[in-house]
């Protein structure tokens, strides 16, 4: 949006300067002082850095899918697949020794499970490059328990740990598995 005294300098040089005596932080009434036509004036917003932060962390850096599979009444294996579909080796930065976290969200989307609750991890920085166009895996492994207890309308929601150091972009953006 633009400024009370950015539309007036817009005001002024559309329609002259010479012709007003206003100070620049004022908007005044023109039509008494020109008869002339104006063009309408358009405006087109410009997009903040949040807006553009929240479009690039829909797509991250690197491609990502779910593998689920399911046996009734036994635990479920899944399998998250990511690969770097750049065309250049990406730099990873971990804070622990967690690679990517997986989370079982209800129909109402309350978070019911979470693979980190019940796991331990190193507290040490890693540091590593994912070469262009490799692929690889992270396995997860449901309960039996918690696996019996899926339904209608839930969903998995796969998180990557890894940060790109190099770039503003995520390395990857959540992955979601509906059933």
């Amino acid at each position: 949006m633009l400024s009370k005294t950015a539309l007036a300098m817009v005001i002024l040089a559309a329609t002259g300067c010479s012709q007003s005596n206003s100070s620049v932080g004022e908007v005044t009434d023109m039509s008494e002082k020109s008869n002339a036509e104006v063009a309408p004036l358009v405006v087109t917003p410009i997009k903040s850095d949040a807006e553009t932060r929240a479009k690039l962390a829909q797509k991250g850096l690197f491609e990502g899918k779910l593998i689920v599979q399911h046996n009734t009444g036994s635990a479920m294996n899944v399998t998250l697949q990511y690969t770097n579909s750049q065309s250049y080796g990406v730099p990873l930065m971990f804070n622990s020794g967690m690679t990517a976290d997986l989370w079982l969200f209800d129909s109402t989307g309350k978070k019911v499970w979470a693979w980190s609750n019940e796991m331990m991890f190193t507290q040490a920085l890693r540091e590593t490059v994912m070469p262009a166009g490799k692929i690889q895996n992270v396995k997860f492994r449901i309960a039996d328990g918690i696996a019996a207890t899926i339904g209608k309308g839930f969903y998995l929601q796969a998180i990557f740990s890894g940060r790109a150091t190099e770039s503003q972009t995520p390395a990857m953006a959540p992955v979601i598995y509906k059933f």
